[in-house]
């Protein structure tokens, strides 16, 4: 039992020792599309997260992502594709949002983005890491999204259009049979009261 504890003591203290003040943070980086469809001239919504896995402070992040989205395909309608900040704390959760308008249809490869940042202010070695990749999407035509989710009000009006004769005109006929019966029966019942 002593040779028990004064191990586990031996490796409280050896853990305790081994441990430096000088560990590095480490960046994640993800991507993500906010939108459930993406449609060609209307706004795709990209949102970065960054978090500061380590305990001390990362300097000059810089995010670059303009490959995943070329300005001949797509049009930047709010925030930049190449954001960049002095400083992320340790333990700090970053979010970055840019709004972009598709210009074509058809399937795009939204890769990874690109991240350097240093580790310390004194080192000047730049570390690099790499966002979650959304992969290839499939972009919509405006005619397409609107033909699979819009209303169709016009279209159900026109089906009503058509289909009310199919049930209006053998209403019309039963009620005229209906009323020439009764008509009848009425006349029926007169004949017998009178005899």
């Amino acid at each position: 039992m002593f040779i028990k504890t004064q191990l586990i003591l031996l490796a409280l203290i050896s853990v305790v020792f081994s441990q430096t003040d000088e560990e590095e943070s480490f960046l994640f980086v993800t991507k993500e599309t906010v939108n459930r469809f993406i449609v060609q001239d209307k706004e795709l919504t990209i949102k970065y997260a960054l978090y500061n896995s380590g305990p001390t402070t990362i300097f000059n992040v810089n995010l670059q992502d303009t490959h995943s989205y070329p300005s001949d395909k797509y049009e930047l309608l709010v925030g930049t594709l190449t954001p960049k900040w002095e400083r992320i704390n340790a333990g700090v959760n970053l979010t970055h949002v840019v709004v972009l308008k598709p210009k074509q249809s058809g399937i795009s490869n939204s890769s990874h983005a690109i991240v350097t940042y240093q580790k310390s202010e004194k080192n000047t070695d730049s570390q690099k890491t790499y966002s979650s990749e959304i992969g290839d999407v499939y972009i919509m035509t405006s005619r397409e999204y609107d033909r699979r989710f819009s209303s169709h009000i016009i279209d159900w009006v026109l089906f009503t259009a058509m289909a009310s004769p199919c049930i209006v005109f053998p209403f019309f006929l039963w009620f005229k049979s209906k009323s020439k019966y009764e008509l009848l029966v009425m006349k029926d019942k007169q004949t017998k009261k009178a005899q």
